[in-house]
């Protein structure tokens, strides 16, 4: 009869509802605002934001292509690679046509 003693403690500490988790004078109101205001049709700053670091990473890893694969398909043609800020503009590949179809 020695572990009766503990039980008993324990159900005394036990909260009694769900209710007595959390404050009693708080009210949660799930309604359906059936007039909300649409968003803005322009981009916002954080859109644009985002999509000019889009632009600046794929940008940034076509120069990066671009000089990797000028040096493995084609490191005997002379080609100036466009500064990275036209790749961050228009991020694209500006290897000459034909450069990495030579590779031997």
């Amino acid at each position: 009869m020695m572990v009766r003693g503990p039980i008993l403690f324990f159900l005394l500490l036990a909260p009694t509802s769900v209710a007595s988790y959390g404050p009693s004078d708080v009210f949660i109101s799930f309604s359906d605002n059936a007039e909300e205001k649409p968003g803005p049709k322009e981009p916002t700053d954080c859109e644009k934001a985002s999509k000019d670091l889009k632009n600046d990473i794929v940008g940034l890893e076509m120069f990066l292509q671009d000089k990797s694969d000028h040096k493995t398909f084609c490191p005997y043609s002379k080609w100036v690679q466009p500064p990275l800020k036209e790749y961050k503009k228009k991020p694209k590949s500006y290897l000459p046509k034909g450069c990495k179809a030579e590779k031997i």
